[in-house]
């Protein structure tokens, strides 16, 4: 099958999510809040997943390898995870100052995870990432950083430089986002 062919079954399979890339584009930059998951012509749009398993717009089933960047390791509405989220929510959904339950999950990971001392939870993966370059570089004095090619580590301008590389010259590349911070040394991983 040619790229020309799958782009036009795509096309006819999807017409409902080409609806609302379309009605997104009006009211959304690029019509997408995740711009390292879209794709062209247009993504997809997502109604529900359950276990390894999403569903589209246009009623297709499809098997999640991204699973939310490994934070759904458990899968999509697992009914655990589901029972624990409504027995905590009742008792308030987020909070801007610290919790008892937050320090019993770091005695958690840090009892669980050799060589894990002390934790710091963030809001995202790119929180987390902009936090570790910044601990890095103050630790090490160092300004340049290291990241893997074709690599998806956040959406922050230290990380959001080659993530998806062209094949024929990302193994040669090198150098800087347009960010004057700290240099990005990407490697082909």
């Amino acid at each position: 099958m040619t790229l020309e062919r799958a782009v036009t079954d795509y096309q006819a399979k999807t017409p409902r999510s080409r609806q609302l890339f379309e009605e997104a584009l009006r009211v959304m930059p690029g019509g997408n809040s995740r711009t390292t998951t879209f794709f062209d012509p247009y993504p997809f749009y997502i109604t529900r997943g359950e276990g390894a398993r999403i569903w589209d717009a246009d009623g297709i089933e499809r098997l999640d390898f991204n699973c939310n960047y490994t934070s759904l390791i458990l899968g999509h509405a697992n009914p655990q995870v589901v029972k624990a989220i409504q027995d905590a929510a009742v008792n308030g959904m987020s909070f801007p100052g610290p919790s008892e339950h937050e320090i019993r999950l770091a005695e958690i990971l840090t009892t669980r995870i050799p060589g894990m001392d002390v934790v710091r939870f963030a809001n995202s993966g790119t929180e987390a990432t902009m936090h570790a370059v910044r601990v890095a570089r103050a630790f090490t004095g160092r300004n340049k950083i290291a990241k893997f090619e074709g690599a998806y580590h956040g959406t922050h301008d230290w990380v959001l430089v080659s993530v998806a590389p062209d094949p024929a010259t990302a193994a040669r590349a090198s150098g800087r986002s347009r960010w004057r911070g700290p240099r990005v040394c990407r490697r082909w991983w």
